[in-house]
């Protein structure tokens, strides 16, 4: 990964989408100091707004304006947030652009042609907050690149020593995810804290998981080890500390992210212990976590285009402005 990070954030007025913003200017500043020399991170700030259920500030206009007076509307509201979060940092390129359509199409349309997506974990109105368990859930599980769920409360706190966590279970996908937290751990000069959990089973079986517990932790901590020579080859040089817990992935992984910065994990695993499947595991730490949380999907070549067939873009001053059509 170089320093050209493309991110995207979801505005849309509220305190926690200004957090999500806030967090995103400085996860660029953290990629851009780690590869001098590369292009810029760009930081896309996006609000989108439909007729049935505009931001607070959008709804005002509602019945004075036509379509352009409520994407100027929709504009002046993003530039509102802009302006109450810190300016970026030298060599980071914010962006502004307004949609037109309903937040999860939208949001996720968009984040085809970025390296990573951001949201804050509440927000505004019945329909386009962007809320842990509503519109960003429906964004966790419909977004086609890593996904971070930034908690208001932990985003207030500056980068400090505490370790960036990832749950592993030696899934392809789990490996990805290790990788991803990888790279966060080392930008950010933190260790790197992997967990393995293998409890959570069915109480019906409990005599026979106490009879067979040592066997299950040496085999959990055999995936965890295998999983970490595997997954960190080639990977930038952090610190590693692994973790091979009784519980269950949801219990271990959310007392593990009290002390850490960010958790991440990935979209879904396999069967058997700790599987990190998104609906299970993966939606439980979103909710629950007190950090925050990355969602990390399959690796694969990002999208990228300047057009989409089903996004036409029209300039009003500085400020991008499209219609997302229907997928």
């Amino acid at each position: 990964m170089d320093s050209s990070v493309r991110i995207l954030v979801g505005v849309d007025g509220s305190a926690g989408s200004e957090a999500a913003l806030r967090w995103a200017l400085r996860e660029a500043g953290l990629w851009a100091s780690g590869a001098a020399g590369s292009p810029a991170p760009t930081v896309t700030a996006l609000l989108a707004w439909s007729g049935d259920g505009l931001p607070a500030g959008v709804l005002d206009a509602a019945t004075r304006a036509d379509r352009d007076g409520l994407a100027e509307a929709a504009g002046e509201m993003l530039e509102r947030s802009i302006k109450r979060v810190d300016a970026p940092t030298a060599g980071i390129e914010l962006r502004r652009l307004v949609v037109r359509g309903d937040p999860v199409p939208a949001v996720t349309a968009a984040a085809r042609n970025y390296d990573l997506l951001v949201v804050g974990e509440r927000g505004h109105g019945p329909v386009h907050r962007l809320t842990a368990g509503s519109v960003s859930q429906g964004i966790v599980h419909h977004a086609p690149v890593p996904v971070v769920v930034v908690r208001s409360r932990a985003a207030a706190v500056e980068p400090d020593g505490r370790p960036v966590v990832v749950g592993i279970d030696g899934s392809d996908l789990s490996l990805a995810a290790l990788r991803w937290a990888a790279h966060a751990a080392a930008i950010r000069g933190v260790p790197l804290r992997v967990v393995n959990a293998w409890g959570g089973y069915d109480p019906m079986y409990a005599e026979v998981l106490v009879d067979a517990q040592g066997a299950l932790a040496r085999q959990a901590a055999g995936i965890l080890d295998q999983a970490v020579k595997q997954g960190l080859a080639g990977a930038p040089d952090v610190t590693v500390d692994t973790v091979v817990s009784p519980d269950s992935a949801v219990r271990a992984l959310t007392r593990e992210a009290r002390e850490a910065q960010l958790l991440v994990v990935g979209t879904r695993g396999h069967g058997g212990f700790a599987r990190l499947l998104l609906g299970s595991v993966s939606h439980q730490c979103v909710l629950h976590a007190a950090s925050d949380v990355a969602v990390v999907r399959p690796e694969k070549v990002p999208v990228r285009s300047e057009t989409d067939e089903r996004v036409v873009a029209e300039g009003i001053g500085s400020l991008a402005v499209v219609d997302a059509g229907t997928p």
